[in-house]
């Protein structure tokens, strides 16, 4: 199906259904975070499933391995009429084309399909991504910020340019006091800035603060990785993140080259809380180097 570009007017989707579908009651690996969204954590990243009176929308669809787990999981539950996907990496979309064929309609930023349908450089894994398959393909794709209606549910699709990668959304359920902020959040851990296809860190830094601006003290945040979080760890997230721009700008400032800048361990002190995960200390420092200006 062609895409239909939307402009940054709010989109108003609704469902027109045949009636009410009974749900089963939910598998025990879905994490209910407010009535009717839950969480599931799945073997790359976490997905947030919203369940209306006549329909459900999911919010990323995991690798495409694990797309039958995906799908044993959501057995049972409402019937599945969207999948947002806030960016274009494998482990968000790589079960578009499974959840499509259910009948989902695919909706992404704009940027993040043309990567989806094109061989694109994941700079993180130095390797060539290949296009998913046209069937894999979101058929709505958003130029600005957009809204989802799901029966009475409000869905907010907030575009943050120039973050993670060059099309994030950030997906803010506001009635139920949501957020799922996709690969823009790394709960606890050092995150990946795909300098490759846009991403900096000065506009990671700015979607953080646009997060921590719709946030309260009982916001429940969903990470890309790392477990669901609170806004007291969004903001330490934010303020790591600003410590280290500020640490790397001052040594590039000064004139060090990469290598020298990577040499100079300028995160030394934050490694032990932050770099546990599978982004090192070298790949933050670099990355950060390189979309400076």
């Amino acid at each position: 199906m062609p895409s239909r570009r939307v402009s940054t007017a709010l989109i108003a989707l609704a469902l027109v259904l045949n009636g009410p579908v009974h749900a089963a009651d939910p598998a025990p690996s879905w994490v209910e975070l407010a009535p009717g969204l839950s969480a599931w954590s799945g073997p790359a990243t976490t997905v947030l499933l919203a369940e209306s009176e006549h329909g459900a929308l999911l919010v990323d669809s995991e690798t495409a391995k694990a797309a039958p787990a995906l799908a044993q999981a959501l057995a049972g539950r409402k019937p599945l009429r969207y999948v947002v996907n806030t960016h274009w990496h494998g482990d968000h979309a790589g079960g578009n084309e499974a959840l499509a064929a259910t009948g989902a309609t695919l909706i992404a930023h704009e940027n993040a399909r043309r990567r989806m349908a094109e061989p694109t450089f994941l700079k993180h894994h130095n390797r060539i991504v290949p296009p998913l398959p046209a069937a894999a393909l979101p058929s709505l794709t958003l130029i600005g910020d957009g809204r989802v209606r799901l029966d009475g549910l409000e869905v907010r699709l907030i575009h943050v340019p120039a973050a993670h990668t060059d099309g994030d959304l950030l997906v803010h359920f506001p009635a139920a006091n949501v957020l799922h902020l996709g690969d823009c959040f790394f709960n606890g851990l050092y995150p990946i800035i795909d300098t490759g296809v846009g991403g900096t860190v000065d506009g990671l830094i700015a979607a953080l603060d646009r997060a921590l601006g719709l946030a309260d003290g009982r916001t429940r945040i969903v990470a890309g990785h790392g477990p669901a979080g609170t806004r007291a760890d969004l903001k330490a997230t934010r303020d790591m993140l600003a410590e280290v721009r500020e640490r790397v700008a001052r040594l590039k400032r000064a004139g060090r080259t990469r290598e020298q800048v990577l040499a100079a361990a300028p995160t030394a002190d934050l490694d032990p809380r932050w770099g546990q995960g599978w982004v090192k200390p070298a790949q933050i420092v670099g990355s950060v180097y390189d979309s400076l200006p």
